[in-house]
């Protein structure tokens, strides 16, 4: 289940981003057809998995336990903990690596917009891997 919610991230993440680059390809004029958006996004998520995946995966590896931890003391909010810690996983990735490099390499992330959409394919993510883990009891 954890390899399931990390690859929905992951998708949506990359998807989110790649329309938010073309969005603003729309800003200046340029014109993207269907038919492009779908390469265009089919493109990112073949060149984007040796870096962005393992970056998600990692950081689900570190948020989806904590949730487990808190989901455990309160089983009434497991699937909201999953889900804020999968969005909380994303905003970090795209924090720390601004931190530590001066830069979000995920050009969608660059604005707020992009960082809510990132936050979501992370809360999506989250719940999924909520739902699909079921009760942990």
């Amino acid at each position: 289940m954890y390899l399931l919610a990390v690859l929905l991230s992951y998708i949506l993440a990359t998807l989110f981003s790649t329309q938010s680059v073309i969005s603003n390809l729309g800003e200046m004029g340029v014109s993207v057809g269907p038919g492009e958006r779908l390469r265009m996004g089919g493109y990112d998520l073949l060149g984007m998995a040796s870096i962005f995946l393992p970056v998600i995966a990692a950081g689900f590896a570190i948020a989806l336990p904590i949730a487990g931890f808190l989901s455990w003391r309160n089983p009434a909010y497991r699937t909201g903990l999953y889900a804020l810690a999968g969005a909380l996983a994303l905003i970090t990735i795209h924090k720390a690596m601004e931190f530590a490099f001066g830069v979000i390499f995920i050009a969608g992330a660059r604005t707020t917009l992009g960082l809510a959409a990132q936050a979501l394919a992370g809360a999506i993510g989250g719940f999924a891997f909520a739902r699909w883990s079921g009760s942990p009891r």
